[in-house]
C-alpha cells in the first residue's frame, strides 16, 4: 500500500545539533557545533535504524549523504515528487530551501546531512554568474565521488576535532558549496563567467597578514576581510591568484616558520608546534613529514 504524505508540514532551521530532533528521534553523534564553521552546517549518523521523518521543510538548502555499503528500501516525497526506490551507498540527495520534504527508510543507514545558509549559496551565485538569476531545484540519486570526499574530508577534520582550525574545514565546506552551485543550479544560457585574481595589493595584505598571525586559528572571514571581499569569492580568486588553496597555503607557511625554528630555536617540538598554529605535536609532524619528508626530530639533527 502507497504511504500517504502527512499532511502537517514543520518548518525547520537546521543550522544546530538539537534542532536535528525534529527530523529525527536523537541527535546526530557527530556536528560541527564545536567547530564554529561559518555558513554551514554538519549533523553525522552512523548506521541509524530505520526510520520516518516528519513532512518539513527546512530553512536551509540541505544535502544528504549515504556512506559507501550501506543500502536501504526507502520512500520519499520531494516537493512535487513522489519517490519509492533502493537506496545505495555514496549516493546523495540535494533539498533546496523551503521544498516540501519527507522520508522514510527501512534498514540502517549510515549518512551525513550538510545544511547550507542561503546567504552562502547567494554570494557564491552571484559571483559565479552575476546577473543571473538561479533555480536550486532538488536532486536524488546522485553520484558524485568529489561530493563523496568533500563530505569525508569535512568528517575527518571533525573527528581530529579541528586541529587546523576553523580555515581548514570552512574552505573544504565552501569548496563543496561551490561544486554544489555549480552542479545543481538552473542558470539562464546567457550566463557568463570569468574568473579575476587578487590585485597585486589585496594578494600582498593578505599574505603579510597571514605571515603575522602563524601562530593563531585563522578564518576565512579574517582573510577574506583583508581582501574586502565576500569569503566565497575569496577562495576562489586566492587558488587562481596563488595556484593553491588558504589553508594548504597557511598549511605551507606554518611548517616555513617550523622549519627555521628547528634550526635556529633551542624550543622543543610541542613549543614549536604551538608557535607555528598547530593543534598539538602530532600535528605538527604529519604535516611536517608530508612536506618535507623527514619528521621534525630528523629535520633538526640533519
Amino acid at each position: 500500500m502507497e504511504q500517504k504524505l502527512p499532511q502537517d508540514k514543520q518548518i525547520i532551521s537546521l543550522n544546530q545539533a538539537e534542532a536535528f530532533k525534529h527530523i529525527l528521534p536523537s541527535a546526530p553523534s557527530l556536528s560541527s557545533y564545536q567547530a564554529g564553521w561559518g555558513g554551514f552546517f554538519l549533523a553525522y549518523y552512523p548506521e541509524y535504524p530505520g526510520c520516518e521523518s516528519p513532512k518539513s521543510s527546512f530553512r536551509q538548502h540541505a544535502l544528504e549523504v549515504i556512506d559507501p555499503g550501506f543500502s536501504s528500501a526507502h520512500e520519499r516525497y520531494l516537493a512535487t515528487q513522489h519517490l519509492a526506490y533502493r537506496l545505495q551507498g555514496g549516493e546523495s540527495c540535494f533539498c533546496p530551501a523551503n521544498t516540501t520534504h519527507w522520508t522514510k527508510w527501512d534498514e540502517p543507514l549510515s549518512f551525513t546531512v550538510i545544511t547550507f545558509e542561503l546567504d552562502l549559496f547567494t554570494h557564491i551565485s552571484h559571483q559565479m554568474y552575476p546577473g543571473d538569476r538561479l533555480e536550486f531545484k532538488p536532486q536524488w540519486q546522485v553520484f558524485d565521488p568529489i561530493i563523496q570526499v568533500l563530505v569525508q574530508a569535512l568528517k575527518a577534520d571533525l573527528i581530529a576535532n579541528c586541529p587546523a582550525g576553523k580555515l581548514y574545514g570552512e574552505s573544504f565546506g565552501t569548496a563543496l558549496a561551490v561544486h554544489l552551485v555549480k552542479h545543481f543550479a538552473v542558470v539562464s544560457p546567457s550566463s557568463n563567467y570569468s574568473l579575476d585574481v587578487l590585485s597585486s595589493k589585496k594578494k600582498q595584505d593578505v599574505l603579510d597578514f597571514i605571515e603575522a598571525h602563524l601562530d593563531q586559528n585563522m578564518s576565512l572571514d579574517d582573510l577574506a576581510n583583508i581582501a574586502g571581499i565576500s569569503k566565497y569569492y575569496f577562495c576562489r580568486l586566492f587558488k587562481q591568484t596563488m595556484q593553491i588553496p588558504p589553508h594548504q597555503y597557511v598549511v605551507r607557511r606554518r611548517i616555513e616558520k617550523a622549519k627555521q625554528l628547528l634550526k635556529c630555536s633551542d624550543l622543543t617540538t610541542v613549543e614549536i608546534a604551538l608557535e607555528c598554529g598547530f593543534a598539538h605535536q602530532s600535528h605538527l609532524s604529519r604535516h611536517f613529514k608530508r612536506l618535507v619528508g623527514v619528521s621534525p626530530q630528523k629535520f633538526r639533527k640533519s
